[in-house]
């Protein structure tokens, strides 16, 4: 595969890390406008799923696409793939830029993490977006995950098991993977296998899900108070229809909307201008 486009960084950002925290994180940065909004990843992914996102925001806002922990050119400690760990990440990242409020628009478990860095500093986010992923915690979070189109959940959460099949196979497996659950750019696929063809970088893919439990738990706790941050919630709906955000965290959020967009799962790639077309009117109101 052509790797020449590898971090292609779009016109008017930069790229930089952070250099005052325990754990620091890659992140690329751009735009006219002064309100952040700050971007994460899913798996099995990194800061260039935002590519074709990022230009259509920078005229309004600040934008800032975020390598996560153990992810591309973040630092990859061993631990600490819990979701209110990383989004403690998130909170250093804003104190290193001197952000004090937010909007925060997820896709994928990157959506967890702001899930509970909304729960965690309700004062630090002026909005979440949530884009195609069940909260752990939630009533379909465990349909989802023994459902057989989730067959991964529970592979990347075996010790060892994951990294002993995958490696050597990477091309293999995330191309394999990344086209059965949507049609993805080819791009993107190369940006993928090269990544987490890092052991280190595979290793801390998989954590994600083996703090699953975990996030559950924190989540639950969570819960049981009512969230007051704004929520925007974005399925993709040419897979496999769950209604898992509005639907699922109306009973725990004071504020939820959302619809089914026309995409696949990997929504910031292929559907860009209808991601964009509902975040504009969604961020300019919160």
């Amino acid at each position: 595969m052509n790797n020449s486009n590898l971090d292609n960084i779009p016109d008017g950002f930069t790229s930089a890390k952070m250099t005052r925290s325990d754990v620091n994180l890659k992140y690329v940065r751009g735009g006219s406008g002064e309100t952040p909004v700050i971007l994460l990843h899913g798996w099995p992914q990194r800061w260039t799923s935002w590519r074709k996102v990022m230009p259509r925001l920078m005229k309004d806002f600040d934008v800032i696409a975020v390598d996560l922990r153990g992810i591309g050119d973040s630092d990859k400690p061993p631990a600490g793939y819990e979701k209110k760990t990383m989004a403690a990440d998130l909170l250093a990242l804003m104190g290193e830029l001197e952000l004090d409020r937010a909007h925060i628009v997820a896709h994928d478990i990157g959506a967890m993490i702001a899930f509970a860095f909304a729960y965690q500093w309700p004062d630090r986010a002026r909005s979440i977006t949530l884009i195609d992923a069940p909260m752990p915690g939630t009533e379909i979070f465990e349909t989802i995950r023994t459902h057989p189109v989730c067959w991964h959940f529970a592979f990347h959460a075996a010790p060892e098991v994951p990294e002993a099949l995958t490696r050597g196979r990477e091309e293999y497996y995330y191309d394999h993977f990344m086209n059965s659950v949507g049609e993805i750019d080819e791009q993107e696929i190369i940006d993928t296998i090269h990544t987490y063809s890092d052991p280190e970088t595979a290793t801390a893919g998989f954590n994600l899900y083996r703090s699953f439990a975990q996030d559950v738990e924190d989540n639950k706790e969570f819960m049981q108070e009512t969230l007051k941050v704004p929520v925007l919630g974005l399925n993709g709906g040419k897979n496999f229809n769950f209604p898992f955000l509005v639907d699922s965290l109306s009973p725990f959020v004071e504020s939820v909307e959302g619809k089914v967009l026309d995409a696949g799962h990997w929504i910031p790639d292929t559907n860009p201008e209808e991601l964009v077309g509902e975040l504009m009117p969604f961020l300019s109101k919160h």
